[in-house]
């Protein structure tokens, strides 16, 4: 991007309330970004101005900008990284050439300034404690909740594996691999609980995910589901966004690495527990303020599942028998135990490391 057209994407931005209902708010850039800075302030817009909003997203983002008189969804190709890029604006503006485009500037701490009415968009560094001025916070409770699991206390279980921050990393950094998998769902439930398996991979023009080994561990029994089933039967975004809330809207808390993933259940007001090998622990602690719910940030899944061990309340007064896939053999019903649970990570992901290290939470990592 040179300066010039970084220049005219950060070109201040002052609309009066006609020019603002005569415009489109468009967001394409990563969903975290949008969640906690653009959409809270579009619907401080709604609420205070009672303007007629115009607006476009993501594919499946309608769930989002219910509060919206006109929402668009954009192809995923023109999704990018933190704020939108300036080439897919350009190209949406060769798609509305008569319409004006109102969007965030392309840098990491924004520099653009939008005002409607004299009422300005403040949230432009999402990576420091938000003061909530001209903010209003998404709903999401109106979504029915849904458990996949009847009968169990619910916990969903995020995943993810692409490379972040590529140049800093040339690997996927924080993501749960299949022994640490198979830990937490044995953990949690022995503990009674059931864990549904989130996987969600949306298609982006910036995010290549890669193929992680975790088919074939939840969903093969009662107290687990994995829910790439559910998104299998439809091809509708949208769609698959509202189950996702509705699973979250269902669950006692939420397990996930860092990333956009947990900003969804932190909306839908659940606690959150995630391991963070990298990343911004301030993003996370706003979150947690902002919603009114718990924060726990771990540097490893050992350490994740040792606090989880001797925090979770047991559900269940005895070990349950489940079923569990092990590499080259068929499916085995055996009784698990906590000694099984945390050898199945230390044998696979720390040959002769026998410390779990102390019963409490990990400091997170800060950037």
């Amino acid at each position: 991007m040179s300066d010039a057209r970084g220049a005219a994407h950060n070109e201040p931005i002052f609309v009066t309330r006609r020019q603002a209902e005569a415009a489109r708010f468009c967001f394409l850039g990563e969903f975290g970004y949008e969640i906690i800075s653009w959409i809270p302030y579009l619907l401080y817009l709604k609420r205070t101005l009672g303007l007629k909003l115009r607006t476009l997203s993501r594919p499946g983002s309608s769930v989002f900008y219910a509060f919206s008189d006109d929402h668009r969804e954009a192809p995923a190709s023109l999704i990018g990284g933190v704020w939108g890029e300036p080439a897919s604006y350009d190209r949406l503006r060769r798609r509305f050439r008569s319409t004006r485009l109102i969007h965030p500037g392309p840098d990491m701490i924004n520099k653009r300034r939008i005002s409607v009415e004299g009422v300005e968009w403040t949230t432009r560094d999402i990576h420091r404690p938000l003061a909530e001025t001209n903010y209003v916070r998404p709903d999401l409770s109106a979504v029915e909740a849904w458990s996949p699991i009847p009968g169990r206390p619910l916990v969903v279980l995020n995943n993810k594996y692409f490379v972040q921050w590529p140049g800093t990393f040339n690997a996927p950094v924080n993501y749960f691999d299949r022994a640490s998998l198979v830990a937490l769902r044995d953990l949690l439930v022995q503990r009674g609980y059931g864990v549904a398996y989130n996987h969600f991979v949306e298609k982006t023009a910036a995010d290549e995910h890669q193929r992680l080994d975790d088919e074939g561990i939840f969903g093969l029994d009662a107290a687990t589901y994995d829910l790439r089933s559910r998104y299998a039967e439809t091809t509708c975004p949208a769609d698959r966004n509202r189950l996702q809330i509705s699973v979250y809207n269902a669950a006692d808390f939420v397990i996930g690495p860092q990333g956009g993933n947990l900003y969804l259940p932190a909306v839908c007001r659940k606690p959150i527990f995630l391991l963070m090998r990298a990343g911004d622990y301030v993003d996370y602690r706003e979150l947690g303020r902002l919603y009114g719910v718990a924060v726990e940030a771990f540097y490893e899944p050992r350490h994740l599942l040792n606090w989880l061990g001797s925090t979770l309340p047991w559900r269940s007064k005895a070990p349950r028998t489940i079923r569990r896939r092990t590499q080259g053999a068929s499916d085995e019903l055996h009784v698990v135990t906590d000694a099984s649970i945390y050898a199945s990570v230390i044998d696979v992901r720390e040959q002769g490391e026998r410390d779990l290290g102390s019963p409490g939470r990990a400091e997170p990592i800060r950037r």
